[in-house]
């Protein structure tokens, strides 16, 4: 018998915990937030679809200067320039 997984379950396999791109830190914050790609697409309102949302997330393809700035906004940082330090 084949064990049928949930959605949840399912976004959670790719879930970056650490994540070290633009793309995983989007995909990390919209499974937060329990949206859609298709959802994000639409809340991001830059005329994007949900394609261009999973190539993101999947370091397939690179926003536009313009929607980077967007992505920036709606993660309320800048990857690029965060420090990330380890703890002690």
């Amino acid at each position: 018998m084949l064990r049928r997984e949930s959605l949840h379950f399912r976004a959670l396999k790719n879930y970056p915990v650490t994540p070290k791109t633009l793309g995983e830190d989007l995909r990390q914050k919209r499974v937060d937030l329990g949206l859609s790609q298709r959802k994000l697409a639409e809340m991001l309102a830059i005329g994007i679809t949900d394609a261009a949302v999973e190539k993101w997330e999947n370091n397939q393809n690179r926003p536009t200067e313009s929607h980077r700035r967007r992505i920036i906004e709606f993660l309320g940082f800048d990857p690029a320039t965060t420090i990330l330090t380890g703890g002690s």
